[in-house]
């Protein structure tokens, strides 16, 4: 592969760019002796477009995590745009993909500028952290993709590197990278569009993201994960400790300091006006922890008691959201995986049924009158509940994340409460109650009486509430990993993309994405020997971590 990049903000080109897998030359681009380079420039600003575009990038938001991923984890039922949730469109992944090693490039650019310069440490610690986010992502979604050799400058198409290996490589460079980071060294300032420039805030981010990636391993590779685990709680610089130091990408900063016009993740949690409740999401809140639902006495179809984040998180119908009159005043959810005929069916769509709540996309968290849509909401990348949830799973397991399971999972629940402004008095009732939702679970840690009530149940359905609206990566990864939460199959799936309709778990949902089509013809030996190790390029086809039985 080639990384011959030498325009400071290339990633502009390369984002919109058929980059494919081989990252083939731009020397083309290069032969303009009056344009910038990175030997001549700060290289923060081949790092900063590159926080952007693989977060804000408005048409990859609105597929790839809102069409694709916020579906596959039913966080939302499919929108009037999907023929089916269950059916990935070739282009969406191969914008995806392209782009993609359009960033890998870019750090690795950043990592080479900085290597052999000990005033510029930290930036390249900070690349390797952000490639390994990237990384991750990309992974998580097809399965073994190029890494070792990635756009390194051979000039050769580059092979799939089995997930396994990516996945130790991956924890490895985050530990390297977090060690390594000097909080008294080079300061990235303004061009660090996640942290502002505190190095001790990327220790903690690396350290947790270290905890995320080991927990992914717990069912194929179960020391692994322990060691993994144990060793990023006692890493240097600690983890996320409370809901200030959620990892957020500033919406503010991205658009005025560089005005790409790219757009946040607001403007498609509205995709379609404003995304539906799954009937999953609406059967795991209704009745968890026994709050009444609030005004339910003014509306016509809503339960006695929900989840408290419930009704912030979804809108009861009203004619400020578009709902038609005969359809007003319920808080309802659509199954996802209709086909688009079904979803267009009056009862189904998203404006007759509950979309995702004002308090994420408006100006206010008044729910019955007109907003106007905030553009400048922040995107969380990771949750401070997330790191209490893991390590509570952890926990759970008999691993030293130093403290007791129930102690994470109550502090998680809490700080996910706080994320909404919910008070004190509410989330200690809501603690201590039994009262299940639809599928069993219920919240008080030590009831465990019927079915899908154990504590590791209550662990991860708390952790899939806690992580929305922005948080279905990990959603999906823990419903891939575990069957957890409990969840409804995909209602109406196509033939062949699962491996058995109806079934609830592993086999009644979506495993993967299928790799674009472009790379059975740029990259096709290297192709070839991926899908026969992988057991053949299709959605139902389980990940290297994907192994429970």
């Amino acid at each position: 592969m080639k990384t011959k990049i030498k325009i400071c903000f290339l990633a502009i080109v390369l984002a919109g760019t058929s980059f494919l897998t081989s990252c083939e030359s731009f020397d083309s681009l290069n032969e303009n002796p009056n344009s910038p380079t990175p030997e001549k420039i700060d290289p923060v600003y081949l790092l900063s477009p590159v926080f952007i575009r693989s977060v804000y990038n408005v048409d990859l938001y609105q597929r790839i995590h809102n069409l694709y991923v916020d579906t596959y984890a039913q966080y939302f039922s499919n929108d009037k745009y999907s023929s089916n949730v269950c059916v990935p469109y070739n282009d969406w992944t191969q914008q995806y993909w392209d782009a993609h090693w359009g960033w890998i490039a870019n750090l690795n650019e950043v990592i080479r500028i900085c290597e052999d310069n000990p005033k510029r440490n930290n930036l390249m610690q900070v690349a390797r952290i952000w490639r390994v986010w990237a990384f991750g992502r990309a992974t998580d979604l097809f399965g073994d993709i190029p890494y070792s050799k990635a756009c390194d400058d051979s000039g050769e198409a580059a092979p799939y590197d089995p997930q396994k290996d990516i996945y130790y490589d991956m924890v490895k460079e985050l530990t390297e990278a977090s060690a390594a980071l000097d909080p008294s060294g080079d300061n990235l300032g303004t061009g660090d569009l996640i942290f502002g420039g505190n190095v001790a805030r990327w220790k903690a981010f690396a350290n947790s993201l270290r905890l995320r990636l080991a927990m992914r391993m717990t069912e194929v590779d179960p020391d692994k994960a322990k060691t993994e685990a144990e060793a990023a709680v006692q890493a240097d610089g600690g983890l996320l400790s409370s809901i200030t130091e959620d990892v957020k990408i500033v919406r503010k900063n991205a658009y005025y300091q560089f005005d790409y016009g790219y757009y946040n993740g607001v403007s498609h949690l509205f995709n379609g006006g404003r995304m539906t409740m799954s009937y999953s999401m609406q059967k795991l809140l209704t009745n968890l922890g026994g709050i009444s639902f609030p005004k339910k006495d003014s509306y016509k179809e809503v339960p006695e008691y929900c989840d408290p984040r419930g009704p912030i998180y979804f809108n009861v119908t009203n004619e400020y959201n578009g709902a038609g009159e005969a359809y007003r005043g319920r808080w309802k959810g659509v199954p996802a995986g209709y086909t688009k005929a079904v979803s267009l069916e009056l009862d189904n769509v998203n404006k007759n049924n509950s979309r995702v709540g004002v308090y994420f996309v408006g100006d206010t968290k008044e729910t019955d009158v007109p907003f106007t849509v905030n553009m400048d909401r922040d995107q969380t990348l990771m949750y401070y509940s997330e790191v209490c949830f893991l390590r509570a799973e952890g926990a759970l397991r008999g691993w030293n994340m130093g403290g007791s399971a129930q102690n994470f999972y109550e502090e998680g629940i809490k700080a996910s409460m706080k994320e909404v402004e919910i008070s004190d008095e509410v989330i200690t009732q809501y603690l201590q109650s039994d009262m299940p939702n639809m599928y069993g679970t219920s919240v008080l840690f030590d009831d465990t009486k019927g079915e899908n009530n154990s504590q590791l149940d209550k662990v991860i359905t708390q952790k899939y509430l806690s992580g929305f609206p922005d948080n279905s990566w990990e959603a999906w990864a823990d419903y891939r990993r575990l069957s957890l939460p409990t969840l409804d199959p995909f209602a109406m799936p196509e033939s062949g993309y699962v491996i058995e309709k109806g079934a609830m778990g592993w086999k009644g949902s979506l495993r993967r994405i299928i790799y674009p089509a472009k790379e059975v013809i740029v990259n096709e030996a290297n192709y070839n020997e991926a899908v026969a190790r992988i057991g053949g390029d299709k959605t139902t086809t389980r990940m290297w971590w994907d192994a429970q039985k």
